[in-house]
């Protein structure tokens, strides 16, 4: 009960939390050097053959080129990422203009049934929801949810999207009726670089970041993001946003 107790306390609990913080961080760093270095080691390994004199025809150095491209566009695409999180963290982000929800869910909707005509897509939606925000990054996380129900879902799979409009909320749900998601996976969905099924992941081109950055976005936005999945009952993620403007009425 003495002020050096609480004071010796709180010390204790800042120097768990920053322990905690920097093998967040280290494990970042290793997961990061991991995802780089095997497109690095591809790339290294088509010049050793180029310098070995073991692309002997134009065909095959063709598909040498092809398989290059591939890893550097891949590469390409974690570095956005990575950038892209650091924007995140450090705020940066314009978050000033009025944005209709229910627009951008209905399109991406639409883009589901031209991906995939063999798959049935619901939408349950107001006439408008509109919250304060960046189109783009608000697109990119709808997408990324709608494009993750898409992956890890058998073809022909149902999705549903529901948007609703609550007094000082807008919330958004995409719910897929696949196998769903472990117990033990559920508190990591979102943390950076983290993906259930590994093997899976890599072989779309996934760097495990996705939802990550959808977190950040949707944080930066001042909303929450989570998900739910019952066994056996698919996965739903939802998004929860301030409203603002007409939508919040």
């Amino acid at each position: 009960g003495t002020e050096a107790h609480d004071l010796g306390t709180a010390f204790n609990q800042l120097v768990e939390t920053n322990e905690a913080t920097q093998a967040r961080l280290r494990q970042f760093v290793a997961d990061a050097s991991h995802e780089l270095r095997t497109p690095l080691v591809t790339l290294k390994g088509y010049a050793a053959l180029y310098g070995a004199g073991g692309l002997a025809d134009q065909a095959s150095t063709d598909d040498a080129m092809r398989r290059i491209k591939q890893e550097a566009n891949r590469m390409g695409r974690l570095v956005e990422d990575l950038l892209l999180l650091t924007e995140m963290d450090q705020g940066r982000v314009q978050v000033a203009g009025a944005v209709d929800v229910v627009e951008l869910v209905s399109d991406l909707a639409a883009d589901l049934e031209v991906i995939d005509p063999e798959r049935a897509v619901s939408l349950d939606a107001p006439g408008s929801a509109i919250v304060t925000g960046d189109r783009d990054r608000l697109t990119q996380v709808f997408a990324g949810l709608t494009t993750n129900a898409l992956r890890h879902t058998p073809p022909g799979t149902p999705i549903d999207l529901l948007v609703s409009r609550g007094p000082t909320t807008v919330r958004v749900e995409v719910t897929d009726h696949g196998q769903g998601i472990a117990p033990d996976d559920l508190a990591k969905v979102f943390d950076r670089f983290y993906r259930a099924d590994v093997a899976r992941a890599r072989a779309s081109g996934g760097s495990g970041l996705g939802l990550a950055i959808a977190s950040a976005i949707v944080a930066a936005h001042g909303g929450t993001v989570g998900v739910e999945s019952p066994p056996g009952s698919g996965a739903t993620f939802w998004v929860e946003l301030p409203a603002a403007g007409p939508g919040s009425a």
